[in-house]
């Protein structure tokens, strides 16, 4: 059953004043400061829709949350904050992200039981090249680019021999895939390794310029997902998939 609450309230986590060098975002999760950065000030302001963030505050049963494309934490954290989290599993291959992902977990006191992985989900275990944008950490991709995109970094991958080892399949799982054009390989990893039967809700972004909108629909159709839920008809937008 789609738990879904579509509330602007922020929940109630109990945090009062923010620590120095932290802001308490319109989320109502802690967020280090980062002022120069476009996905931050999204959290801070509470820009992006309420989907997923009430689908993960208000969840009353047993699950796991797999945040593929963490970046710094937002939906990892409210994961962690709601008492039937079991684990969140929060995906950040970029270093600095990364950074902030850590630091944004510890000021939340969620380090129990959300586990920060330095690497990105793709088709096989090993290291290949993100291309980054300056003031958007969010845009990171591994699509493939001209030549002019020069601003890059190595990370590390995880494919689905991996996958299937760091996640355990003893609770429904939530997944979130943010990750600018690679959705289709990481479908098709999340497949792969079996968590895919064990998903109960996807939630995840297209951008109608690249991505396969309807070859994703149709492997969640094949994996029992009957309901597509989109969050706008924007060129760009979130998809929350459930069975």
């Amino acid at each position: 059953m789609l738990h879904v609450k579509l509330d602007k309230r922020k929940p109630n986590l109990g945090i009062s004043e923010p620590p120095k060098g932290f802001i308490l975002s319109d989320y109502g999760i802690l967020m280090r400061k980062n002022w120069f950065d476009a996905t931050f000030h999204f959290c801070k302001r509470g820009s992006y829709d309420n989907v997923l963030s009430d689908y993960l505050n208000y969840e009353q049963s047993a699950f796991i949350f797999v945040d593929i494309g963490a970046n710094q934490g937002l939906y990892s954290i409210l994961a962690g904050k709601n008492k039937y989290c079991k684990s969140a599993y929060a995906f950040e291959p970029v270093a600095s992200t990364f950074s902030l992902l850590e630091k944004n977990i510890l000021a939340n006191q969620v380090s129990d039981n959300v586990i920060p992985i330095q690497a990105a989900v793709s088709s096989q275990t090993g290291n290949t090249t993100i291309i980054k944008k300056f003031w958007h950490s969010g845009a990171a991709t591994l699509r493939k680019l001209p030549n002019w995109f020069r601003y890059s970094e190595s990370i590390a991958t995880l494919g689905p021999d991996k996958l299937a080892v760091i996640i355990p399949k003893s609770a429904d799982l939530i997944v979130k895939v943010d990750v600018e054009g690679h959705e289709n390989i990481v479908f098709e990893a999340l497949a792969e390794s079996g968590l895919l039967s064990n998903t109960k809700a996807m939630y995840y972004e297209i951008d109608r310029r690249w991505s396969d909108e309807r070859g994703l629909e149709t492997l969640l159709r094949t994996y029992g997902f009957t309901k597509f839920e989109y969050t706008s008809s924007k060129m760009s937008c979130d998809v929350l998939a459930t069975r």
